[in-house]
């Protein structure tokens, strides 16, 4: 048989664990509302990196939208029911540019400058449509070109 101070002892342990426990508890609420109030009242080096990263991240956001609406501008997203298409350009200068432009079955060859445009050449024979082929094809145009010149040339000094 179990002797009666065991019970009141085991009772007493246990009341007095309990109420250490909530002084405990009571002392850690009250320290970490202390703590939370400073923190807050205070930046953190963490809260200043965070707002840093997120203005980063919608200037970029930003940069890439001004960027899209730019290229869209720029090239003039083409539809393909319109009946002037722009196969190929390539930069010639700075600001200068030939464009091989479809109009109906006509390709022409046009030379863009800042504030003018004039016809280079009118294609007889199509040039096929394959991506990254015009610039070999307008070097080999502006060769033939340069060689008809060239027996014009010729031609005219006998």
């Amino acid at each position: 048989m179990i002797s009666p101070i065991y019970p009141k002892a085991i009772a007493a342990f246990i009341s007095l664990f309990i109420f250490s426990g909530a002084c405990a508890a009571k002392a850690v609420e009250d320290l970490s509302k202390n703590t939370l109030q400073t923190q807050m009242l205070s930046p953190s080096p963490l809260s200043n990196s965070i707002w840093q990263m997120a203005l980063g991240l919608g200037l970029v956001l930003v940069v890439i939208f001004v960027l899209a609406w730019l290229m869209r501008r720029v090239s003039g997203v083409q539809n393909s029911k319109a009946h002037i298409k722009i196969l190929s350009a390539v930069n010639v200068g700075t600001k200068e540019r030939a464009v091989l432009v479809e109009v109906g079955n006509d390709q022409l060859l046009l030379g863009v400058a800042s504030g003018q445009v004039s016809l280079l050449h009118k294609l007889e024979t199509p040039v096929v449509d394959q991506p990254g082929n015009f610039s070999k094809s307008l070097k080999m145009a502006s060769i033939k070109l340069s060689q008809q010149s060239d027996v014009n040339e010729k031609t005219n000094s006998d």
